[in-house]
């Protein structure tokens, strides 16, 4: 994955249990926080952060982070080989959803794209639900390096095309620096359907 560079500081957040010391290291810095002491999600976990220090090393790192379990088991995640770059996110409709396998040149695109290590791919699914929730619905591809099949995979479904020749440009353009693209996209769908219920109430819309 990719985390946004100084002199921005990147957030890295997670779920455990409720009022639980969470200990994130990441290059010889230890962070500690406590989590929320409400529930956040139906398995009655609760959302802890950390904001780390801004980093202008782009790395690789590993981040750790540690927490220990009811019956005082320490259990430790490992995040690996993130970088700090910038990050894009890159939404829409079927103009950003029309994937790398559908554009001009398609083979020669995505027979070159193991040559660009330093982006970084996650695109969510194409799922829907009529209320707001604290995670995806589902994932289309996880943390991933661009591969002729995880920018060509499926069409209209993998990888944005426009996100993906976009963060291609911008990469080259700023010397090599590590670039994460976040693609969430549906066809078709008309803006309200991408805003919290209460932005519509105040406007009186009750799309």
């Amino acid at each position: 994955m990719v985390l946004q560079r100084a002199p921005q500081r990147a957030v890295v957040w997670g779920f455990g249990n409720i009022s639980t010391l969470t200990t994130l290291t990441m290059n010889n810095k230890t962070y500690t926080t406590m989590s929320d002491s409400e529930p956040a999600n139906l398995q009655n976990e609760s959302i802890w952060s950390v904001a780390l220090d801004p980093v202008s090393d782009e790395g690789p790192f590993d981040i750790h982070v540690s927490q220990p379990l009811a019956n005082r088991t320490l259990v430790t995640i490992t995040l690996r080989d993130v970088l700090f770059g910038d990050v894009w996110l890159c939404s829409g409709q079927s103009n950003m959803q029309m994937t790398v396998g559908l554009i001009f040149n398609a083979t020669e695109e995505m027979a070159n794209a193991a040559n660009y290590p330093k982006i970084r791919l996650y695109s969510a699914g194409l799922f829907s639900t009529p209320a707001p929730v604290e995670q995806l619905v589902g994932i289309g591809l996880l943390w991933a390096l661009p591969t002729a099949e995880n920018i060509g995979k499926t069409n209209w479904s993998i990888f944005s095309a426009v996100c993906w020749l976009y963060g291609r440009m911008i990469h080259t353009a700023l010397g090599g620096r590590p670039i994460g693209l976040i693609a969430t996209i549906y066809g078709g769908t008309a803006i309200e359907y991408w805003m919290p219920p209460a932005a519509l109430q105040e406007c009186n819309n009750t799309m």
